[in-house]
């Protein structure tokens, strides 16, 4: 699709306690969502970048530059079936969002006025897991 994909992983992170398949399946949703969107953009750029934040969390950042969350999604954007996709069933954020609180995090999207779709997923570092981790 002509993505570059820049990795910028933070040499000072330390390790999560997650489930590896379930975080697999968040970071692929994410990434093909962004790969998606990017689809008509002349710039393709994908950004996947790590770091430390605080004594509690990682913070694993994938950005795209492709228009954005529109207005009328933003508020909706992790509930189920909401998608803007043709063929899109609209679960994969909530999935996503489901999985990481359950390992004691949070995600969210941000929007830039000059487009683009920033995902922040927060996951526990080992040994910091909150006590809503299910």
């Amino acid at each position: 699709m002509g993505v570059r994909s820049v990795f910028d992983f933070a040499p000072n992170t330390e390790d999560v306690l997650v489930d590896r398949v379930q975080i697999q399946q968040v970071l692929i949703n994410l990434i093909r969502n962004a790969m998606e969107a990017m689809r008509e953009s002349d710039r393709r750029e994908l950004l996947v970048r790590t770091t430390r934040d605080g004594d509690r969390y990682v913070t694993i950042k994938v950005a795209d530059c492709g228009p954005g969350i529109s207005d009328g999604v933003a508020p909706r954007l992790f509930q189920p079936f909401v998608t803007t996709k043709a063929n899109g069933m609209g679960t994969g954020l909530s999935i996503s969002r489901r999985i990481i609180e359950a390992h004691g995090g949070q995600i969210v999207a941000s929007r830039h006025g000059n487009g683009g779709a920033p995902f922040r997923l927060s996951p526990p570092i080992a040994g910091q897991e909150a006590s809503n981790a299910r």
